[in-house]
């Protein structure tokens, strides 16, 4: 019996995809390609550095969009040595090893700092309850390349005060009493941190060969994925690896700018255009999304169109007991969108009660929960804990109230929810010591879920897709009443949008659970008919 094995699809570009490759091939100028969610981004950069001339470097969002990018290279045959994928970080600290060695990743670099200081006396009590926020500003005047050649001297505090300005990082008092001595301990801080040239934190991967000068080896042609979320010295780092001629191609869609609060520029792409004068192209067909959830993606980017092969695909409304009515359908190909953590992990306690596999997504937040439920080793009892808990919240909302820190406020509340809710669970089971917290954390939190019901919020969402995709608790979550800088409401839209367009087939408003005393005795809909 003799098989033949499939031909490989043809690749046939859309008419914008062609416009950007003839221009990418055949032009001279950088180009920003504004690119739809599910417009095919991704396949149409790895096209073109098929028959780029020169070499290229693709400087992916993260690791794991890196490592996808690479493997797509090795399947279409690219050599390494024509074009290759890494992060922006990852090539900074390959660069500075070229001049030092010896050099270890330390990522509480500048928390150091600033504790030997309180120790020896340096940092006085009247700045010790503001050391976080001299590191938090530290992060991002590195971040913001504060110090390297062209973005203004360390000592201008002119430059710290707009970035202090931008994040809303004094409260009040701070800004009346303390803000200079601040900025000033801060820039003292940051001055110590750049003299420790071996001990280097994750800023420092891209901050410090910046700052330090280090020579590196340069492409013909940079292309800046997700360029949306960029900062200065990614920018930066992006023409270090330019030859003289070189060209720069930057992807992104403005309107899937969700990373601010991290550092990055929510006008990134513009500063991309004006800075290396760049000409912008579109894409704006979506290949992933059917009609009906285009329709509705509308409401965030009127020019997001379906392709016109599209299925319909289907919008609708549940509750969450309606959902578990039809169980087989919250397998792989599903997932489970939220604003927020709390409600995921209600979702998932409840999903868990009922024997429907799941995992969330985000290996990270389940560390920061574990870290909080750890934090007081002299107890070990959840009632001990829920204790030290409500105190706890109690004094970061006094602490972030008043300055008007309202993110930190929401983060901290969500925190507290979401302990609250796996303490339950661990009630649920008579467990009642700290262990059973731990453990109910690391079977629910993994990294890169596959082959089961993935649980995410929006943000660790991004870059994936599902057949099916169950947005829950949106109205009241949706945009966060925290959110009242004008970027950060442009960037809570553009969090729905994301949200909105991870579906490739159905798009689903899911209600939250019912708490477990307000549910009815029976919940199967049919059943109560018939005992009614």
């Amino acid at each position: 019996m003799s098989s033949t094995a499939a031909a490989p699809a043809i690749y046939v570009p859309s008419p914008q995809q062609a416009a950007f490759l003839d221009e990418a091939w055949n032009g001279s100028s950088s180009l920003v390609l504004i690119a739809v969610a599910g417009a095919g981004k991704t396949t149409t950069i790895l096209k073109a550095v098929e028959k780029m001339r020169g070499n290229s470097i693709i400087l992916a969002f993260n690791k794991k969009i890196a490592e996808e990018i690479k493997t797509k290279l090795q399947r279409a045959g690219i050599d390494w040595k024509k074009a290759e994928a890494a992060t922006v970080h990852s090539i900074g600290l390959r660069n500075y090893r070229k001049t030092f060695p010896n050099v270890r990743v330390v990522q509480d670099k500048v928390a150091n700092i600033t504790s030997s200081w309180i120790e020896s006396g340096k940092i006085g009590p009247e700045l010790q309850p503001h050391s976080a926020v001299i590191c938090q500003l530290v992060s991002l005047a590195k971040q913001n390349g504060v110090g390297i050649d062209g973005q203004g001297h360390i000592d201008d505090t002119s430059i710290w005060e707009d970035i202090v300005e931008h994040f809303d990082l004094f409260d009040e008092e701070a800004t009346a009493k303390k803000a200079e001595d601040i900025i000033d301990m801060a820039i003292d801080v940051l001055k110590e941190s750049n003299k420790e040239s071996v001990i280097i934190d994750f800023d420092d991967m891209i901050y410090l060969p910046l700052l330090y000068q280090i020579r590196f080896f340069q492409y013909d042609n940079v292309f800046i994925d997700e360029a949306q979320d960029t900062n200065t010295i990614r920018r930066l780092l992006a023409a270090c690896l330019m030859r003289p001629g070189a060209r720069l191609f930057a992807v992104g869609d403005p309107h899937q700018a969700i990373y601010g609060f991290t550092g990055a520029d929510n006008d990134s792409i513009d500063i991309i255009k004006r800075r290396f004068d760049a000409k912008e192209m579109p894409l704006t067909v979506t290949y992933r999304c059917p009609k009906k959830v285009v329709q509705f993606a509308k409401t965030w980017v009127n020019h997001i169109e379906a392709h016109g092969s599209a299925p319909d695909g289907e919008i609708s409304l549940l509750s969450f007991e309606q959902m578990l009515q039809d169980r087989q359908k919250l397998n792989a190909d599903a997932a489970i969108l939220c604003r927020n953590t709390r409600p995921l992990i209600s979702a998932a306690f409840a999903l868990i009660r009922e024997k429907v596999p799941c995992r969330i997504e985000g290996r990270d937040i389940g560390e920061q929960l574990k870290k909080l439920a750890t934090r007081w080793k002299s107890i070990s009892t959840i009632a001990e804990l829920e204790d030290k808990l409500e105190e706890w919240l109690e004094r970061e909302r006094e602490k972030w109230l008043p300055r008007k820190k309202m993110a930190k406020v929401a983060e901290t509340e969500d925190k507290f929810e979401t302990m609250k809710v796996i303490m339950d669970a661990c009630r649920d089971d008579k467990r009642d010591d700290i262990k059973a917290v731990v453990a109910y954390i690391d079977n629910i939190f993994a990294d890169n879920v596959t082959g089961i019901l993935t649980l995410s919020t929006i943000h660790k969402s991004k870059g994936r897709e599902w057949k099916r995709v169950l947005w829950l608790d949106r109205f009241n979550t949706c945009p966060s009443k925290y959110a009242t800088m004008d970027w950060e409401k442009e960037q809570e839209s553009n969090l729905c949008y994301v949200a909105a367009t991870r579906s490739m087939g159905e798009l689903i408003e899911l209600m939250p659970p019912l708490p477990r005393q307000a549910r009815p005795a029976n919940d199967n809909p049919q059943q109560q008919e018939k005992a009614a």
